[in-house]
C-alpha cells in the first residue's frame, strides 16, 4: 500500500497538484469576527481577499483540532498502514501539535503515523510536500518518503515583499522581522523564512524597485528545481510575474500559485513572493 500524504492549508498547492497527487489536506480555519470559515472549503483565495479589503476588523486564524486530524488518520488508515504528516512550522502554528496528539489518539500496531515539522510556510512547505507526494506517487516506501521531504526542507527558500508588517506584528508572527518595524513608509520589506520564522532579508524603497528585487533572487539560481511565484489576491499579477521567470528559468519548473486565506490574514493583500526550491 501506498504511503499517504498529509498536510495542511497553508501549504497553499493549487487544487490540481493536490488533486493529481493524492495530498489530503486538513483547513486552518479563519474569523472574520465570530464568523468561521474553513481555509479552501468554506473560502477560497478570491473571496478571502475581496473581504478583506472590506473587513471592519482584522481576521484571525486557529489551527485545526487534534478530532479532525483524527478522523483523516482513520480514515487513511482504512488504505494505508503509513501516512507522512508534513506541516507548518511550529514557531508559527500549533497545527503539528494537533496533529501529534491525534497521532497518540489513533496509534496502533499496524498504523505508523510519521510527523514532520517543515520549519517553513505556504508554498516553502508546499514545496516540501510536493516533494515527498512525488516521491510516495512513484512507490517510495516511508523512509524514503520521509527523506525527501527532508531534502527539500534542506533546499527551499522564501521570498516575499509586503506592503506593510502590520498584518505580522499585529498577528504575532512578525519574528525577527521586528528589525523593519519603525521604518518609513516608503521603505518595503523583504522578509523570508529561516529556522521556521520570519526573518528580515532587506528593505528597498518604492514597491517598484521591491517587486524587482523579487525578480532577481528569484532568477539567481539558473537550475533551480521548481518555483512557485504569487501576488495575493491578484491572479493577473500572478501570471505576469511566472510569463517573465520562464524565459529565464529553462529548467525550472515555474508555477503560478496563490496566497490562501490563512497565510493572507498574516501578510494582507498585494504581498509578491517567491518559494524555490533549488536544486541536489
Amino acid at each position: 500500500m501506498a504511503v499517504r500524504i498529509v498536510t495542511d492549508s497553508t501549504c497553499d498547492l493549487p487544487k490540481e497538484i493536490v488533486e493529481a497527487l493524492g495530498i489530503v489536506v486538513v483547513p486552518l480555519t479563519v474569523f472574520f469576527g465570530e464568523e468561521a470559515l474553513l481555509d479552501g472549503v468554506d473560502i477560497d483565495a478570491s473571496a478571502f481577499y475581496e473581504r478583506l479589503g472590506t473587513a471592519s476588523e482584522l481576521p484571525r486564524t486557529s489551527q485545526p483540532s487534534a478530532e479532525m486530524f483524527r478522523q483523516v488518520y482513520e480514515r487513511l488508515g482504512q488504505e494505508t498502514s503509513e501516512i507522512v504528516s508534513i506541516h507548518l512550522s511550529s514557531k508559527l502554528s500549533g497545527t503539528l501539535n494537533s496533529a501529534s496528539v491525534a497521532r497518540d489518539q489513533v496509534a496502533h500496531g499496524g498504523l505508523h503515523i510519521e510527523l514532520i515539522d517543515s520549519y517553513t510556510v505556504s508554498l516553502g512547505l508546499g514545496l516540501v510536500v510536493r516533494e515527498a507526494a512525488i516521491a510516495a506517487l512513484a512507490g517510495a516506501g516511508l523512509e524514503d518518503v520521509v527523506a525527501a521531504a527532508r531534502r527539500a526542507m534542506d533546499r527551499v527558500e522564501v521570498v516575499v515583499v509586503v506592503d506593510t508588517l502590520e498584518y505580522l506584528r499585529r498577528g504575532g508572527r512578525i519574528g525577527r522581522a521586528s528589525s523593519f518595524l519603525g521604518s518609513v513608509l516608503s521603505i518595503k520589506p523583504i522578509v523570508g523564512v529561516d529556522d521556521g520564522e520570519v526573518v528580515p532579508i532587506e528593505r528597498v524603497r518604492t514597491r517598484r524597485r521591491a517587486e524587482e528585487r523579487i525578480f532577481e533572487l528569484a532568477t539567481a539560481d539558473g537550475r533551480a528545481k521548481a518555483l512557485f511565484a504569487t501576488c495575493t489576491g491578484n491572479r493577473e499579477e500572478t501570471e505576469a510575474f511566472v510569463a517573465r521567470l520562464r524565459p529565464l528559468l529553462p529548467h525550472t519548473d515555474v508555477q503560478p500559485a496563490m496566497l490562501g486565506p490563512t497565510v493572507g490574514v498574516y501578510l494582507g493583500a498585494n504581498a509578491l513572493g517567491v518559494a524555490i526550491l533549488h536544486g541536489d
